[in-house]
């Protein structure tokens, strides 16, 4: 039986900074989509929902960043 070996803070490193930036790609995805659109009143949740996300992947950065380099 082959165990993995290697450093566990690298891999939880890169695990949780590579979501991190997934969930940033898809936050600018979604952030691209009403650039194309008319804005009104029937889309104003989207866009609230969207900035409700952004915020949240950038309070998770907070707490990630002093974790990672500051321990």
């Amino acid at each position: 039986m082959h165990i993995p070996s290697g450093n566990m803070f690298s891999a939880t490193y890169f695990l949780l900074t590579g979501f991190h930036a997934l969930h940033v790609i898809v936050g600018l995805i979604l952030f691209a989509f009403p650039m194309f659109w008319t804005l009104d009143r029937s889309r104003s949740n989207y866009i609230e929902n969207i900035g409700l996300y952004w915020h949240f992947v950038d309070l998770v950065w907070i707490f990630l960043f002093p974790l990672f380099y500051l321990f």
